[in-house]
Parts: structure tokens; sequence; C-alpha cells
């Protein structure tokens, strides 16, 4: 069945997008899939009313971004090169959901184990390796999702859903939306559409997104890049159960060995780990979107371009960010295959789904501070 829509939902692509992985699932269309056939839109609904399924799976991730290999001597000791180590590597988590309040998502790795977990108000992450716990209380009325990253910045694993999300949030008018063949995933049989960007500034080729056919929850989503053969971005459940999850599961006492720090909500986003930073600036549309935000950069882990940075973790952060990032007028440039990420040294931080030098362009025509 092949049927082609336009699609029209809401903004621009998010940050988070930047934080996914690459997998290539399980994945098998074949006579023995033939569901009832549904336009793309409609998929599209079935996917968007899943958020309170219940379910628990295994999630694998790797990346292919096109990133330069991090030198031995510069990995581990910093939250910058946990995060790109989390872009450049292959991981597995446990995935836990009850509902829109009750989450976990536990990342097991050779001798070490990192955890994010909601339980209603309570939001808690845990790093067997350093021992260290944060807690947020959450507002009554808070329905935000676990966040991208542990408290230190450190990057967990994306869901499916969470990715999904990111990349419907980038859709719009200029997306070409088309039903695909019936497959199957993690032993469930799942709807396919593609969503093709008719936008000639963007790195994006195309978005694949696999649903579930009985609940709508995301199975596997790939995003494919301009110019590479392999998917640039994937993350897909490679196990699922769509049974309860115990409480348990979502019940956290940190070890009696553990540094744990509370850490407040932030104030209407404004306010990140202690940090004061403005709203994002956005622009452009679509799929091109460039979104940027002042002090930024601080949180990233950039340093002054005159090397005046003071400290060992911050000097390793600098060091590491000249390995992977070019220097610019005014800060540094990384492109992927997929996004362009500018780091200013005044603070501020670019992102986008566009080359490096479309990248420029928009922030030369940011608002000055």
């Amino acid at each position: 069945m092949k049927k082609s829509a336009r699609w029209i939902p809401a903004t621009a692509i998010p940050v988070a997008v930047i934080a996914a992985g690459i997998v290539v699932p399980s994945m098998a269309a074949n006579a023995d899939v033939d569901l009832p056939d549904k336009t793309p839109q409609q998929v599209l609904a079935l996917a968007a009313g899943s958020s309170g399924v219940a379910f628990s799976g295994t999630v694998e991730q790797t990346s292919d971004l096109g990133l330069p290999d991090i030198p031995s001597s510069l990995q581990g000791g910093s939250s910058t090169s946990d995060a790109l180590e989390m872009l450049t590597g292959s991981h597995t988590a446990q995935v836990f959901v009850d509902g829109e309040a009750r989450q976990r998502v536990q990342v097991v790795d050779d001798l070490s184990e990192r955890d994010v977990i909601r339980d209603g108000r309570d939001l808690w992450s845990y790093d067997s390796t350093s021992k260290d716990a944060t807690h947020t209380t959450l507002p009554d009325a808070s329905s935000r999702d676990l966040p991208g990253t542990l408290a230190d910045g450190t990057a967990v694993p994306q869901t499916p859903s969470e990715l999904a999300d990111a990349v419907l949030d980038a859709v719009g008018d200029t997306t070409t939306v088309t039903s695909s063949d019936d497959v199957s995933v993690a032993g469930r049989d799942a709807y396919r559409v593609v969503l093709t960007p008719d936008d000639a500034d963007t790195l994006v080729a195309r978005a694949t997104l696999t649903v579930d056919a009985e609940t709508g929850v995301p199975l596997a989503v790939t995003v494919d890049a301009r110019g590479q053969d392999d998917p640039a971005i994937s993350v897909a459940l490679t196990s699922v159960s769509f049974e309860t999850p115990a409480s348990s599961v979502f019940e956290f006492t940190p070890p009696a060995d553990a540094s744990v720090t509370e850490v407040a909500v932030p104030a209407e986003g404004r306010e990140a780990h202690g940090g004061e930073h403005a709203e994002p600036v956005v622009i452009g549309s679509g799929w091109s979107t460039v979104v940027g935000l002042d002090g930024a950069t601080s949180v990233a882990g950039s340093a002054p371009a005159d090397g005046s940075a003071s400290g060992g973790d911050q000097g390793d952060r600098s060091a590491l960010l000249d390995q992977v990032m070019t220097r610019v007028d005014g800060g540094r440039v990384l492109q992927t295959s997929l996004v362009s990420i500018y780091l200013g040294d005044d603070g501020r931080a670019f992102v986008g789904a566009v080359d490096a030098e479309t990248l420029q362009a928009a922030v030369a025509s940011a608002p000055a501070e």
C-alpha cells in the first residue's frame, strides 16, 4: 500500500534529536504482515495517542554521525566526553513505562549502570561508577518526560517514542508523508510511514517511523542523512512487552555510599543546573530550523579561545572540543552527517539539521545579546 499526503503539525526540530543513536532493528516485511490499510495521517494519529500506554523493553542504540574518533587520552573524566561517547558508541538500555508519570531508563555498560527514574513527582538519576545521585521534586502539574541527560550532562539513550516526538515536531507543510510496507519489529506487527522533507537546506533526507499496529507505540525510528548510505540516527525496541511493569521498578533509594544532590526545578525553563539562561532563539522553520541558547556553551563545556581556562577538567573539555570541532570566527563549529553545532566564545550555542555554512549564517543573523 502506497499513499502520499501532506501533514502540518508543530514547529521546529528540537536539540534533543542530536542525542539519539542508530540501530538496525530486526525488521521483516513479508506476506505474513498484512494489516488493514491506514492513511499516513491515521498512522501518525495512532502514534500520537499512545502516550499513556504501559510497556517495557530493550532499546539498542549506536551512532553513525560521521564524528571523528576521540583520542584515548581525552576519553573519560568529563560530561563532555561522556556525551560524545554516547554519540559514537553502542549502548543497550532497559526501558519501563507506566503512563506519563512513571518511567525508567536503565543503561547497563561493562561494570556500570546509569539510571533515570521518574515516579510521579520524584525524578532521580544515578551513576553507579561515580556513585552520584540527583533528585528533583517535580511540580504537581508537571507533565515533562524523562530528561535526555543526567544532571551532570551525561546523555542517556532515547526511546523510539522520544525520537518520534522530535521528528514529528519538525514536520511542516514542506514534508511529504508516505505509507510504506507493513513490517514485523520485535515480534509485533507494525505500520511504517516515511517523512521526506521538501527543504533543500536540511541535511535530513528522510525519517521512517515504525508504529505498533495495536497500541500505536513507536517501535523504531530511523533518520537518514543526505549522501549517506547507512541511517544517521535510529533507535529501536528489540524486545517489548505491553504488560504493566511492577511498581517496584519505579521505586529508587540511593545506596548508602552515594553522594546525593537535590536539584531544583528550573524556573520557566530559564534556569539549568544553577545557571541562568535566556529563552531559546529560533531561526527559520521546519527541518532547517536553527535553535540557539545564550549561556549554553558553559553547559557544553566550552572554554575561552585564548586558552585561559583554569582547572584540569575545563582544560580537558577544551582540548576535547578542539579535537572534534573546527575553530571559526567567534567560536567552534562541528558538522556531522545530520546536524551542525556552533559553540560561541560569547557563551551562545546553536544547533540545526543544516550544514556548517548555513548554521554560521544563521548565527550571524541572530539578534545581538
